[in-house]
C-alpha cells in the first residue's frame, strides 16, 4: 500500500474518529497507534531511495470487536 492509497481510504472516514490497528486474525487484538516514521532503506547505496513509512503499534487495548472482525472478514 501507499500513503495516497491510505489516504484516499481515509477520506471517506469521520475525520475525529479515531484510529486503531486491528492484528492477528487467529486472535485478533485492536491496538493504539504510536506514531507514524519514513524510512528510507537505501541501504545498499543503490542511488534508488525506497521511502517507507512505518506505524509503530502503541498500546493493546483489548479483543477486536465483533463488528470489526465481521467487516474484516475475520
Amino acid at each position: 500500500m501507499r500513503v495516497e492509497e491510505l489516504i484516499e481510504i481515509l477520506e471517506g472516514c469521520t475525520p475525529g474518529a479515531e484510529v486503531r490497528f486491528a492484528s492477528q486474525p487467529n486472535w485478533p487484538f485492536e491496538y493504539s497507534i504510536e506514531s507514524a516514521i519514513e524510512v528510507d532503506l537505501d541501504g545498499n547505496n543503490t542511488g534508488i531511495a525506497k521511502d517507507v513509512v512505518y506505524l509503530e503499534e502503541g498500546s493493546q487495548i483489548g479483543y477486536l470487536p465483533e463488528a470489526a472482525k465481521f467487516e474484516l472478514s475475520w
